[in-house]
C-alpha cells in the first residue's frame, strides 16, 4: 500500500478514532435480552463469572414478557415475571435489571428507531467493556422477538458511537461511546453455529467459554424464573399427554419437579456448549472482539 493510500485510510477512520476517546470505558458488562430467559440460559454463565472477575453488570430487559405463563392473566404475569427476573439476575450478581415493557411477541410492530435508541441510550449510559446481544443471525430460533430486538441491538451498538445519531442528547445526555466487545447468545439450534464465517476481521467468531465454576450458581437462577419455567413444563406434560408419552421426573407437577427439570436444562445446555472442549460446562457465542472490523495493518 502506498503512503498516499495509507493517508487516505487513516483519514476515512479518524472520525471513528475520535468517537472512541469521547468519554470512557467503564469495567462494566451491559446485557441486552429480549426476555427474562434468555440471557440466563444463554450467557448467565458467562455473565457470573465476569462478575466474580470485578466487573459490574446490567440488563436491559426489553419484553416484559405477559404471555409466558400458566393459567395467569397478562397483567399478573408481567409483574410475576419482572419479579422474578431480577431475582434471578441477583443470584448471578447483576446489579440491575431496567424492564423496558414492550408487549413480548409483538415486537414487530414496535419501530425498530424506537427500540434501538432506547437501547443505545443504556449503551452511552454505562459505557461498557462487553455487551451481550441476542444473535439475530442465529437459524431455527422460533421466538421472533428475539431475532427483533437483537437487530435492534446490533445496530444500537453502531449507532452509541456516532455523535449525529440522537441529537437531543447533545449537551444533556451521555456521551457517544464504543464498545470494544459483544458477545452474540442464541439457543444452540442452529447447526451451523460453530462455523467460522469469512475471517475475525469481517464476522463475529464462534467462541466457547469454560462456565463450570459457575453452573450452580446458574441453575439457581434459572430456577428463579418459577412462573416461566411452570409454564414451560405445564406444555411438556400437555404434548407429552397428546401424544401418549411421559417423563417421569414430572409425573407429579409440583415446585420441585419444575426445578429438576430446569437442572436438567441447564446441566444439558452446558454439556452441549462443551462439546469439542476439555470444558465440563460452556456456553457458546458468536464473538466481536478487537480484530472485528479494524484489520491487523492499523491494531
Amino acid at each position: 500500500m502506498t503512503l498516499r493510500v495509507r493517508i487516505i485510510v487513516l483519514l476515512a477512520l479518524a472520525p471513528l478514532a475520535a468517537s472512541a476517546q469521547v468519554g470512557e470505558t467503564n469495567n462494566t458488562v451491559l446485557v441486552i435480552s429480549s426476555d427474562a430467559s434468555n440471557w440466563v440460559l444463554h450467557a448467565g454463565g458467562t455473565v457470573a463469572q465476569m462478575i466474580d472477575e470485578g466487573m459490574d453488570a446490567y440488563v436491559i430487559r426489553i419484553g416484559n414478557d405477559e404471555k409466558d405463563s400458566w393459567d395467569l392473566p397478562p397483567e399478573e404475569t408481567a409483574l410475576k415475571t419482572k419479579q422474578e427476573s431480577e431475582e434471578a439476575a441477583r443470584i448471578l450478581g447483576v446489579k440491575r435489571v431496567i424492564s423496558l415493557g414492550f408487549r413480548s411477541s409483538e415486537f414487530r410492530d414496535v419501530p425498530f428507531v424506537t427500540m434501538r435508541d432506547r437501547i443505545a441510550f443504556y449503551i452511552r449510559l454505562y459505557k461498557p467493556k462487553v455487551l451481550f446481544i441476542p444473535n439475530p443471525y442465529t437459524h431455527q430460533e422460533r421466538n421472533h422477538d428475539r431475532y427483533y430486538g437483537g437487530r435492534a441491538a446490533e445496530d444500537a451498538w453502531r449507532a452509541a458511537a456516532f455523535e449525529n445519531f440522537f441529537p437531543a442528547m447533545k449537551g444533556a445526555g451521555p456521551a457517544p461511546h464504543i464498545t470494544p466487545e459483544v458477545y452474540y447468545f442464541a439457543s444452540p439450534v442452529d447447526p451451523a453455529r460453530r462455523e467460522p464465517e469469512a475471517s475475525a476481521t469481517f464476522a463475529p467468531q464462534p467462541k466457547m467459554i469454560d462456565i463450570s465454576g459457575v453452573i450452580e450458581k446458574k441453575v439457581k437462577a434459572a430456577q428463579a424464573l418459577s412462573t416461566i419455567n411452570r409454564s414451560m413444563a405445564m406444555r411438556i406434560a400437555e404434548r407429552l399427554q397428546s401424544t401418549g408419552r411421559r417423563i417421569r421426573s414430572i409425573d407429579e407437577m409440583n415446585a420441585a419437579a419444575i426445578d429438576r427439570l430446569v437442572e436438567e436444562r441447564v446441566r444439558g445446555l452446558g454439556a452441549l456448549g462443551a462439546e469439542g472442549t476439555s470444558y465440563a460446562a460452556a456456553e457458546e457465542f458468536r464473538y466481536a472482539g478487537v480484530e472485528f472490523r479494524i484489520p491487523s495493518a492499523y491494531r
